[in-house]
């Protein structure tokens, strides 16, 4: 065990981390459904894609918003947070040269990076765990409010989840990357068809 330096206070990091799930969980729990404008929205809202089961389409979209409100939490409560992933920036801009479509770039990029990151405790090394490459509390707290969620959206079920409950975390990791992609589109495409300049 390492000796205290003189001026820092040790702390036990995992009662801070239970401290940070539980704030942005209890904010989470409070919002209203969000309703993301242009192509953030009609990713998170896209019928066609599933993630773990066709029968769990209800639970899954539920994650799907829990995640991007869990984002946008993070963007309100932690300043490292309103920082835009510049990395993420240039990969949407890829993916838009390929699909020539921002809402197909969202979705395609949001899903890939969700499928990618593990559905267990990530760790900060794992090039699949992108969740610890955005700024904010970090891959362990979104792990921890995402199984939060989860166990939130399947208590009282008069039926068992047709699928393994863990891999839920990767629709709710969708939600929270399409927040993340929504931070850096192009301002432009943030408004509603039709609305536009």
């Amino acid at each position: 065990m390492s000796k205290p330096r003189p001026g820092v206070v040790a702390v036990d990091a995992g009662l801070v981390a239970k401290t940070l799930v539980d704030a942005v969980y209890s904010r989470v729990a409070d919002r209203p459904p969000p309703a993301p404008r242009g192509p953030a929205g009609e990713a998170l809202d896209d019928l066609d894609l599933e993630f773990v089961s066709k029968q769990e389409g209800s639970v899954e979209m539920k994650l799907r918003r829990a995640g991007y409100l869990a984002r946008d939490v993070e963007v309100e409560l932690f300043e490292p947070a309103r920082q835009p992933a510049a990395w993420l920036a240039t990969r949407l801009r890829e993916r838009h040269a390929t699909d020539g479509d921002w809402t197909a770039a969202v979705l395609g990029l949001c899903a890939e990076l969700a499928r990618a990151e593990p559905v267990g405790k990530p760790h900060p090394d794992d090039p699949a765990a992108t969740t610890w490459k955005i700024g904010g509390p970090g891959g362990h707290v979104r792990h921890y409010v995402a199984r939060r969620s989860i166990e939130e959206h399947l208590q009282g079920r008069s039926r068992p989840f047709d699928g393994d409950p863990a891999e839920l975390k990767i629709p709710w990791a969708y939600g929270f990357f399409v927040h993340a992609c929504e931070e850096v589109l192009p301002q432009d495409m943030q408004e509603p068809p039709g609305t536009g300049g």
